[in-house]
């Protein structure tokens, strides 16, 4: 009879634990709580995604201020009379001592809204075995950042 006390108890407990709407982390949430360097490539793939396409029940100006809170810098193509809402173009890059991370997030609006979005992410390691979409050689994998030109 305890046992069950407690299991009718925890019910409402439980229930403040559930993720709220589809239980996809805002970009922002994403961008601060991921170990992007250790997580697989298709994973981080898959999860950027997700996250980004949380902007797309916004307006425009409300997803570019959650792109500049998660860390990504945007440039605009040009607005036109055919099309008054430019595509915008946002980036991020973090390094740690084994990873270079690059992220993109392409997003288009119409009548103010976010109408599309196209998420990536790449991931340069040392060594060529976490490399994210495909491995690459690059000075990285030679744990050395080429050395700065000689003075004149």
């Amino acid at each position: 009879m305890r046992f069950l006390l407690a299991v009718v108890l925890s019910i409402p407990l439980i229930a403040c634990t559930e993720p709220v709407g589809d239980g996809s982390p805002t970009l922002t949430e994403a961008m601060a709580s991921t170990d992007w360097q250790a997580m697989e490539g298709d994973a981080a793939q898959a999860l950027v995604q997700r996250a980004a396409e949380s902007l797309l029940s916004l307006d425009r100006p409300a997803a570019l201020t959650q792109l500049s809170e998660a860390g990504f810098e945007c440039t605009f193509g040009e607005a036109s009379s055919d099309y008054p809402d430019p595509a915008a173009q946002c980036t991020r890059g973090f390094a740690t001592r084994a990873c270079q991370m690059d992220w993109e997030i392409f997003t288009t609006a119409e009548n103010g809204r976010v109408a599309d979005v196209e998420a990536t992410f790449v991931r340069d390691c040392v060594g060529t075995d976490r490399d994210w979409p495909t491995p690459r050689r690059s000075a990285i994998d030679d744990q050395l950042a080429p050395p700065p030109p000689a003075p004149n």
